[in-house]
């Protein structure tokens, strides 16, 4: 008989942790009955396999007016959690960012099931609320494990976390995005960058950049939606590149820009795991990208397969673009270096290291069944 686990977030809008979740819930549901609870109601923007059940809490979250109100809320999301766990026989949890990790880990100790939480971002650079951080620090600790990407992550936790809970495991590349490079495709004169329109992701460097650089053939082409859309279209229009960046917004079909952009561009100010940066390499892109805490260090070897550069330089981005721009031939060289240094991402991998920590917590529930 197959185990029942479940993923808790908050929703399965765009971005990188609820990939990270469709993928890992699509893989793992050929050894376990799947579940994803998602905090709110929401279409999921990922392709979800037929055999993985979506259950939600509420049809909506209104923003919280007081502390009081943020309470009751967040007290009626943990008894809707427990009460599904309760009712689908569910025997492990799995939260995916802070808030659903929180509620997760009690939801786990109502139903007397393990858990593992996992964060996605260095928090040191996160706006996460004072109430959250608080029971973070006092919770993180009763999770069965706690998964970061990076040893930096891992250190920020150490303090309130045992370390022998703490375990770094990498983000999988989704299959979709594996199966659909095309190295025979026609490239294209295009710069890409993907990511959220936040002052996180930093476009603006990158637009300030490419007005600066012989950009004659080329284009700017970012893929994203956020808050700073409405900035980023007036520095557009303030630098008369209106016929030469694209603000496409959110698309279903990133292997398209992938395969036919020559460049990426990555000029984020701190990441988690970037994993618009390692699709961008698998895909045989030559990448630049900041050195931001956390992650695109691990990927990048810098001259080698990309390059990095200091946090919010628009100088270096324009020098180390204007070096691609000039060298198809280095293009390719870095590109090719790129594509071999993803294999370890690949979903295979990744999602036996996740079941081999599931399955850690599987024997202890066996055992105690005995």
């Amino acid at each position: 008989m197959k185990k029942k686990i479940s993923f808790v977030i908050g929703s399965l809008s765009p971005g990188g942790a609820e990939r990270v979740v469709t993928t890992l819930a699509n893989e793992l549901s050929k050894s376990y009955i799947v579940y994803i609870i998602t905090l709110v109601k929401s279409e999921p923007y990922y392709q979800v396999n037929e055999n993985v059940k979506i259950l939600y809490c509420k049809e909506s979250i209104a923003p919280s007016k007081n502390p009081l109100q943020a309470i009751t809320s967040n007290f009626q999301l943990y008894r809707k959690i427990s009460s599904i766990v309760k009712e689908e026989k569910i025997q492990l949890l799995l939260g995916f960012i802070t808030s659903a990790n929180i509620l997760t880990i009690l939801a786990s100790k109502r139903n007397r099931i393990p858990c593992i939480v996992s964060e996605r971002i260095f928090p040191l650079f996160e706006k996460t609320p004072k109430m959250w951080k608080t029971l973070r620090r006092l919770l993180y600790r009763k999770s069965d494990f706690l998964v970061v990407q990076t040893e930096e992550i891992k250190d920020y936790f150490k303090p309130n976390v045992p370390e022998k809970k703490i375990i770094i495991l990498p983000n999988p590349i989704a299959p979709e995005i594996t199966n659909s490079v095309d190295f025979t495709s026609k490239k294209e004169n295009v710069i890409l960058n993907v990511g959220r329109l936040t002052p996180q992701k930093s476009q603006d460097t990158l637009i300030k950049a490419f007005s600066r650089i012989d950009n004659k053939d080329w284009q700017l082409v970012i893929i994203g939606e956020g808050e700073k859309r409405k900035e980023y279209e007036l520095l557009i229009g303030e630098l008369n590149l209106e016929n030469k960046v694209q603000l496409v917004g959110n698309t279903n079909n990133m292997p398209y820009y992938y395969n036919k952009a020559s460049i990426f561009a990555f000029p984020s100010k701190y990441e988690g795991f970037p994993n618009a940066l390692l699709e961008a390499m698998h895909f045989g892109l030559p990448c630049i990208s900041t050195d931001c805490p956390t992650g695109p260090s691990k990927l990048i070897t810098d001259g080698e397969n990309g390059f990095l550069i200091p946090i919010e330089s628009q100088k270096q981005l324009e020098e180390r673009l204007n070096t691609l721009i000039s060298n198809k031939s280095f293009r390719e060289q870095l590109g090719n270096e790129a594509v071999k240094s993803t294999t370890y991402f690949e979903v295979g991998p990744v999602t036996n290291q996740w079941k081999s920590v599931i399955e850690k917590l599987i024997q202890k529930i066996k055992t105690k069944a005995l």
